[in-house]
């Protein structure tokens, strides 16, 4: 039978001022995390001031988090799956794909997926799946595939492949550290996740192979028309065309000049100075430096773009005109990636043209709202910017951290002499977590340092490779653990769902847990939702016991690392979701339609399994 410790032993936590504090703090976060009204590392910091601030805690453990061997450790990781894929390790296996699939579409995807799936397990699987998205655009384009059936397929992997082991993904070394932690607690191992993560991956890889495609809607991207003639569903960029001072279309009606009437575009609105007009257009008058924001295919939008009497974007963001030709150029796609040191910054601010001399036509951004000029807009993870360019320029935009080049060039692999020093350091540093005999954030310091003094990484890359915002994001949520542990806020969280679910015995609360966690983590970060969750899971487990056996924490703890790791029903909740987004040009619900079903996979194998590998009472 279930029994309720808290009301056998000793008095449920009362909900005070320092409880309903920090569950304040929570519910704000989360809904900050949801909203994106300000980014994720921005929503950890301030977290950390208003713990400060309202003496829930002094400042030293409040900052400790930014010094807590999950961020060492993630961090130094960074460094070690940088340093891989850079030496090109991994990509000569990636680029054989083609010739190993011999033409055959299953037989491309069963390869993709498995190099990916098990890239993951031991590598940072964002760099994973950003380095194949322009390997499987461009063979898929050469062996006529629609590449919107095998990218979100290649997130899912990715995000498979990372249960499997310790440091497949920044949850598991975040769940790890916290339970390290502990007292009482034994450490969790390099494979102590290999046994449910490998069979989690095998039936996820049955799924994505037979099934997946055939719930996944044809989407297009450059590359795909290209392969196609043409053909498909054309995805609308936004551009911005200003009214030149003194040019021809100055104190013109709208609907008597060439756009009201062009075929294939849509004219969005006119921006003038503080006021956005809105269509119908037909009566608006024109005025000097109107800003007109217009949609359409990429055909459409470089043939206005020549309109006489109005600036293009990327003369709005160069201030000069643009002198290049179709015939001298050619179209790429470039996605934003997380650790972009460009998300954030406008457009003009980037200064594509002068960094890399490519001319920047376009951008494309799912559920894009504009309260204010195009070239105003700050960049966004998942974007994807139309550019213009020669090949020298896209070979730059290629090889700059946090831009990933889509469409034009596809191998950009470097340092292939080091590739096997690398591939030895990587081992090494499997070995020594395997062997436990110093903790994970120094082994993966000492993987690092290799990286760097083997010349596999150049000392200059280094804090290009780390992904700071994940780390600031883990160091707050850290600090809110703590908060929730010392306030006993996570026992009072605890305490009612023990009380509102007691019917369900320890086995139904530990999928609770599972799906809590997993749902959570369709809306907020993965580690966000790991560093909240344990400690509820903890204070969980100590709230049950079955014949008077209290159950062990365990169970708790694995639900909430594979639930937080596992995120397949939207494009948010994990990056790489967020990365095939853009490129794959899908709509929101394209993930849900296709995750759902894994998500049930994984919640009854999970379920059924985890007690098993895991049990109740110890």
């Amino acid at each position: 039978m279930i029994e309720i410790l808290s009301l056998a032993a000793q008095e449920p936590p009362t909900l005070d001022a320092p409880i309903l504090t920090v569950l304040g703090l929570l519910v704000a976060s989360l809904v900050l995390f949801v909203t994106e009204w300000v980014s994720v590392d921005v929503v950890a910091v301030l977290v950390v001031l208003a713990l400060i601030l309202t003496g829930i805690l002094e400042t030293e453990p409040a900052l400790a988090g930014f010094g807590h061997p999950a961020v060492i450790g993630v961090g130094a990781l960074f460094v070690v799956s940088e340093g891989l894929l850079r030496t090109g390790a991994l990509g000569v296996v990636a680029n054989r794909i083609e010739r190993w699939s011999s033409g055959d579409e299953t037989r491309f995807l069963v390869f993709t997926l498995a190099i990916v799936l098990v890239s993951s397990a031991f590598l940072n699987n964002t760099p994973v799946v950003a380095m194949f998205i322009p390997i499987v655009l461009g063979i898929s384009r050469r062996l006529g595939v629609n590449p919107s059936h095998m990218l979100i397929p290649l997130s899912y992997a990715a995000i498979l492949g990372g249960t499997c082991s310790l440091i497949g993904t920044s949850t598991n070394i975040l769940v790890a550290s916290i339970v390290a932690q502990e007292e009482g607690l034994e450490p969790l191992g390099m494979f102590e996740f290999t046994a449910l993560g490998s069979i989690l991956s095998f039936a996820g890889l049955i799924y994505l192979i037979f099934f997946a495609r055939k719930l996944i809607p044809e989407r297009s991207t450059i590359t795909s028309l290209t392969s196609q003639g043409g053909g498909g569903r054309l995805r609308e960029y936004a551009t911005e065309l200003e009214v030149r001072a003194g040019g021809s279309l100055v104190g013109q009606r709208f609907g008597d000049t060439p756009l009201s009437d062009a075929t294939g575009i849509r004219v969005l609105q006119v921006i003038r100075g503080e006021e956005i007009i809105w269509p119908p257009l037909e009566n608006t008058i024109l005025e000097e430096e109107d800003a007109l924001v217009i949609a359409g295919s990429v055909e459409d939008l470089v043939a206005v773009r020549e309109e006489r009497g109005l600036a293009n974007l990327d003369e709005i963001l160069s201030d000069e005109e643009s002198h290049l030709t179709n015939r001298e150029t050619e179209l790429a796609e470039v996605l934003v990636q997380s650790n972009s040191i460009y998300a954030g910054q406008k457009l003009g601010e980037v200064q594509f043209r002068r960094r890399f001399g490519v001319h920047v036509l376009a951008i494309l951004r799912h559920g894009m709202h504009l309260r204010q000029k195009l070239s105003e807009h700050p960049l966004r993870v998942g974007d994807v910017l139309l550019v213009q360019g020669v090949s020298d320029g896209l070979e730059r935009v290629g090889s700059e951290e946090g831009l990933v080049l889509l469409s034009g060039i596809e191998d950009v692999l470097i340092r292939k002499s080091k590739a096997p020093i690398a591939l030895g350091i990587l081992i090494a540093v499997i070995g020594l977590l395997a062997l436990q005999w110093l903790q994970m954030a120094t082994v993966a310091l000492i993987g690092a340092v290799a990286m760097i003094l083997s010349g596999c990484l150049p000392a200059g890359k280094v804090y290009e490779a780390v992904h700071w915002r994940i780390l600031v994001l883990i160091a707050g949520m850290l600090a809110l653990g703590v908060a929730m542990g010392e306030t006993h806020a996570a026992d009072w969280v605890a305490h009612h769902i023990v009380t509102a679910l007691d019917f369900i015995g320890p086995h139904g609360m530990v999928v609770v847990v599972l799906i809590l966690s997993a749902l959570l983590t369709e809306v907020v970060s993965n580690n966000a939702v790991a560093a909240l969750m344990v400690p509820v899971a903890l204070s969980l487990s100590r709230e049950l016991t079955i014949d008077e056996v209290t159950v062990s924490p365990y169970p708790f703890i694995f639900a909430v690392a594979y639930g937080a790791s596992c995120s397949f029903l939207t494009p948010i909740g994990y990056q790489t979701n967020t990365l095939v987004y853009g490129a794959g040009g899908y709509r929101f619900s394209d993930f849900f339609k296709a995750g759902f079903p894994l998500v049930l996979i994984v919640w009854t194998l999970g379920g059924i399994l985890i007690p098993v590998f895991w049990p109740l009472i110890p």
